[in-house]
């Protein structure tokens, strides 16, 4: 089956809704995820992580940026490449 997908820059809505068909045909047909920005992992989940980084952040000297980076660095080594 081959299908063809418009992409037309004039409609913003219409753009986005041509990414929503693409993900779906990718999924259907592949059967794998092709955006790069899907979060592995639930609203819950995630929830979890922040208080866990609420409870560091606490400590004295934790609430620089180069901790929340360290931070960020072991959940995406822990769930996989977003």
């Amino acid at each position: 089956m081959k299908t063809v997908i418009v992409f037309d820059t004039d409609d913003r809505g219409g753009m986005k809704n041509t990414v929503k068909i693409i993900d779906h045909l990718a999924q259907e047909y592949l059967g794998e995820d092709l955006s790069p920005y899907k979060i592995p992992f639930g609203k819950i989940e995630l929830i979890k992580e922040l208080r866990n980084y609420a409870a560091l952040a606490q400590e004295e000297d934790f609430g620089g940026l180069r901790h929340a980076k360290t931070f960020a660095e072991k959940i995406i080594k822990k769930k996989g490449p977003f």
